[in-house]
């Protein structure tokens, strides 16, 4: 498996096809809700998840990730880069990587599988 292509600061934008680069984790601090909202279909953060870029302030970016779109992962958790303007837990992805992951989710299943 290839290195991941970690987000650098020059590429920050709103829009950007994004991976998760940690642990794969779940339970309530990651698929939380808002009070009356459905419940995400996805039940997990999984390492490599696919995510869409939605708020690309520098310090704290928000990633809207597939099937957790109204989780706390994806209206509460941001990423902040290192000294060196890398965002040591997002990775870029491709347009046809996203997609592919983004189903597999979609699926019920691990988005690398």
């Amino acid at each position: 498996m290839a290195e991941p292509d970690v987000l650098d600061i020059s590429r920050l934008s709103a829009g950007l096809f994004v991976e998760y680069l940690g642990p794969t984790e779940s339970g309530l601090d990651v698929t939380m809700v808002h009070a009356g909202d459905a419940e995400p279909r996805c039940d997990r953060m999984w390492h490599g998840h696919p995510g869409v870029i939605s708020e690309p302030v520098p310090q704290h970016v928000l990633v809207t990730w597939v099937g957790l779109e109204e989780a706390v992962a994806s209206f509460a958790v941001g990423f902040s880069c290192d000294d060196h303007g890398a965002y040591c837990g997002l990775g870029v992805l491709s347009a046809q990587d996203y997609e592919a992951r983004r189903t597999r989710i979609l699926d019920g299943k691990s988005p690398t599988g």
